[in-house]
Order: C-alpha cells, then sequence, then structure tokens
C-alpha cells in the first residue's frame, strides 16, 4: 500500500506499477486478508488514479485484483498440492458460494450487467460498464476474498477501513489549516482527498459510526480508537454537510441509547455543544433548507427521478445512465443548477433507477437489515462479538444519509458499503473467538479511557 501510494505522488512510470503490482501478488498468496485490507485502506483516494500508460486505475482496484489473484493462486494450490487441506478448502469455498451475502452480491451484480450492456442510452455503454465494474463486480469480488479469506481477520478489516478515513480526514485538516479547502455556500469546507466536501462527508459519516460504536463497546480498544474517532469527527464537522451530520447524530442516539449514565450525559451535551457550534459558524448553511437551499434542489430532483422511475418501473435505465435520461427530458426547472447531477439523492430512487424493480426490492431489503442491525446494538443482543455490532451503527449512518445523497454508487461509497455489510452479516463463522475476548479484563489496564464503561445491553446491566 506504501509502495502504491508512493507510486501515485510521484507520478511513477506504468512499468514500476507494473511491478509494484506482481510484487503484491505474491505477498496476497502469502496474505490474502493483508492486501484486501490495503485495498479498503486506499478507498478514500479512488478519484486520485495511478498512470498505466492511456489508462488510469484506482490504488484500490489495483490491489483488489492483486489480492482476487493471491487468494486464486492460493486456493489452486492447496486444491492441487495439498491433499491433507484439500477437504478444508472445498469447505471453505463450499461455505463461500452458500453465503447469502455473496449469493445477494452475486444476483444484483448479474442483475447489473444485462442493464450495462442494454443501457438506456447505448452511447454511454461504456460509463454504465464502468460503473459496474466499480459498484458491483468489485464489491461482489472484494465481499468473496473476505468471506473466504478473512473471517477471522475482522479486527484487521475493520482497522483497514478507519485507517482510510482517518488519513483522509488528517489530510483534510491539514488542507484547512494551511489555507486549503473550498468555499461552498459561503462557508469553508474541506474536501480532502475528494473533488467535493460532500463526498468526503459522505465517506467519513459511516467511518464515523463505526469507529464511534467500536469504542462504546470494546474498552481494550479506546486507547487507539479515541485519536480516531476525535480525528474523523472533527473533519465530518469540518465538511459542513448536514447529510453527514444527521447521519453522525442518529448513529450517536443509537451508541447512547444503553449507554451508561456518564457516558449518554457527556454524549448529549457533546451534542449540544457542536450543534451549537455549527450554528454559530455556518448559520447561513445549516438553516438554508428551503427557498432555493439545497431542500429545495431534493425535492425537484426526487420529483424527476419518480417520473423517470413512473416511465420505466420494471426495467430501470441501467447503471450511471440517471444523466442521460434526466437532462434531456426530466430536469426540474427548480434544480437547474443541479441539471448535471448524476444521481437522485437518495439510495432507494438510485437503485430503482439504475437497477429497476430488482433494484427496488434490494435497496429496501438493504435498509430493513441495516436498521436491524441497528436494532440490535442498542438491543445489546450478542454483546460478546462488537466489530458486528459497531459494523451495524455504521450501517445506519448509510441508510440515513443515503436518504438525501449519493449512498452507493461510487467505487469507495459501494466498496466500503459492503465491507461493513460484510463486517456485520457476512462472518457466521462460530469458531471465531476474536471478539469475544474477555472485555472486563481489558478495562483494567491503566488508561482512564479503558476504565471508562463500555456500552451494555439490558441483560448485562441486570446481571
Amino acid at each position: 500500500m506504501i509502495s502504491v501510494a508512493g507510486a501515485g505522488i510521484v507520478n511513477a512510470p506504468a512499468f514500476a506499477i507494473v511491478a509494484i503490482v506482481l510484487v503484491a501478488m505474491v505477498a496476497a498468496v502469502i496474505s490474502p486478508v493483508g492486501l484486501a485490507a490495503a485495498s479498503i485502506a486506499t478507498l478514500p483516494w479512488f478519484y486520485h488514479p495511478l498512470s498505466l500508460g492511456q489508462a488510469v486505475v484506482p490504488a484500490s482496484e489495483l490491489l483488489l485484483v492483486a489480492a482476487a489473484v493471491g487468494v486464486g493462486v492460493r486456493t489452486a494450490g492447496s486444491l492441487v498440492l495439498d491433499r491433507p487441506g484439500r477437504r478444508g478448502t472445498l469447505t471453505s469455498l463450499r461455505d463461500t458460494f452458500r453465503s447469502p451475502l455473496v449469493i445477494v452480491a452475486l444476483i444484483v451484480t448479474i442483475v447489473g450487467l444485462v442493464l450495462a450492456i442494454w443501457p438506456y442510452d447505448p452511447l454511454h455503454r461504456a460509463e454504465t460498464l464502468r460503473e459496474w465494474r466499480w459498484t458491483l463486480a468489485e464489491p461482489l469480488i472484494l465481499i468473496g476474498v473476505l468471506t473466504l479469506t478473512a473471517r477471522r481477520h475482522a479486527r484487521l478489516v475493520g482497522l483497514a477501513l478507519l485507517a482510510g478515513a482517518t488519513l483522509a480526514s488528517m489530510q483534510g485538516i491539514g488542507d484547512l489549516i494551511t489555507g486549503g479547502g473550498v468555499v461552498v455556500e459561503g462557508t469553508h469546507r474541506i474536501a480532502g482527498p475528494y473533488q467535493h466536501p460532500n463526498s468526503l462527508a459522505i465517506y467519513q459519516a459511516r467511518a464515523l459510526a463505526f469507529a464511534a460504536a467500536w469504542w462504546a463497546l470494546d474498552g481494550r480498544a479506546r486507547r487507539w480508537l479515541t485519536p480516531v474517532v476525535v480525528v474523523i469527527g472533527l473533519a465530518t464537522v469540518a465538511t459542513f454537510s448536514r447529510g453527514a451530520i444527521m447521519a453522525a447524530g442518529v448513529a450517536g442516539l443509537l451508541i447512547l441509547w444503553h449507554a451508561p449514565p456518564r457516558l449518554r450525559a457527556t454524549g448529549y451535551a457533546a451534542g449540544a455543544l457542536g450543534l451549537t457550534g455549527l450554528l454559530i459558524v455556518a448559520r447561513e448553511r445549516m438553516l438554508d433548507l428551503f427557498s432555493g437551499g439545497s431542500g429545495s434542489l431534493r425535492l425537484a430532483i426526487w420529483d424527476s427521478a419518480l417520473r423517470m422511475i413512473a416511465d420505466r418501473p420494471i426495467r430501470g435505465y441501467g447503471n450511471d445512465q440517471f444523466l442521460y435520461a434526466y437532462l434531456p427530458r426530466y430536469v426540474n426547472p427548480v434544480a437547474w443548477s443541479e441539471r448535471f447531477t448524476a444521481h437522485a439523492h437518495n439510495f432507494i430512487l438510485d437503485f430503482w433507477v439504475r437497477l429497476g424493480i430488482i433494484g427496488l426490492a434490494f435497496a429496501i431489503l438493504a435498509a430493513i437489515a441495516c436498521l436491524r442491525a441497528g436494532w440490535r446494538f442498542t438491543a445489546g443482543s450478542g454483546m460478546g462479538d462488537m466489530v458486528p455490532l459497531a459494523a451495524g451503527v455504521g450501517l445506519v449512518a448509510v441508510v440515513v444519509h443515503g436518504l438525501v445523497d449519493n449512498a452507493y454508487f461510487a467505487h469507495d461509497l459501494a466498496m466500503s458499503a459492503w465491507v461493513l455489510g460484510w463486517l456485520a452479516f457476512g462472518r457466521a463463522d462460530p469458531a471465531d473467538g476474536e471478539d469475544s475476548a474477555n472485555d472486563a479484563s481489558s478495562r483494567d489496564r491503566r488508561s482512564w479511557l479503558h476504565r471508562f464503561p463500555s456500552v451494555r445491553g439490558p441483560a448485562q446491566r441486570r446481571s
């Protein structure tokens, strides 16, 4: 990952990047989960791809390819050369292909491919296939790699997601300190490695919710999670994204729902103080929703998306086809300033427009599953397995933010959403005991952060 980042910084020639990727493939044979984690950590730099001759490829994509090749070589070698381990490999392959998460991802990917081959506007088939690759095919590959190799490494996968978000936050905060960032709607906002503050905010909100929930659950991890939560939280606020603040607020309420009184009071006070500060610093942006603000634009775009759906409710339009139908035929005069928008600013409408009725069904089922994962956190179910519960809170942030903005149809958003989904639902391995360590003993460490009470479910409080 460091080598790929360095190649991007110095604009290394194509042969050097190819050499790095070949070395990564060899490394992936040794540790495929390590390469998958490296791919996840580089997601925020999706808009800073590496140059390979005439082509440009995101670092996360190259590292995912390396991980997939490593898994393939490792699996083939085990089947051909390792007779004692062959049965275990076949069992792992069978369990992977039987995983409900993999099956759902496969169905959606196939539907997306069919619509990408026959899109609404054939002149833009290349763009359709590209978005299909970035948001459906590659997340399926990632989920397959993780399910096959990383069942016992959830903490590493979660750490990779938070590492990328933390570094992106530090880049954005650094830009702000040095006078960078962008001025949008009269407010100085940070964008970090992204092209727009809202893009950074969408990614950071889910990472912040995941990190904060993990912090609340896991006393032994607080020493290193505290600076992560602080840095990502500051960056999220500095984007001045109302959707991200709303998503983080809902996630915070879930975390505080069953928190000890001290933690709950501190959280409420911090939230009230933060909202007050936002109103003081950026009052116009925080309150300007309608009368021409972003709220009015959202309503106009949703109206256009519904009219698009009414014309093609079953088949939809295909990946990355929203703009090509919206601009010529459906744009509302109220939203003329947003006439080049490429999505419906609502994840349910986005899936319906892109993937038709199958996309609608998937979006509704996914939303229900994510909200149930959040409820599982508040109910205190299975509190010994901390990472899945924390990932469920991250998924709630995805859903809440996705009600008013893009939640999925970009490479970094799709990949991170599936990573959280895999952490929450895709690790059904009874032998995995990494997250069930004795948290009580870990709170006996020297740091006061570890002695701060963890979130507990009703059953734990009764005991």
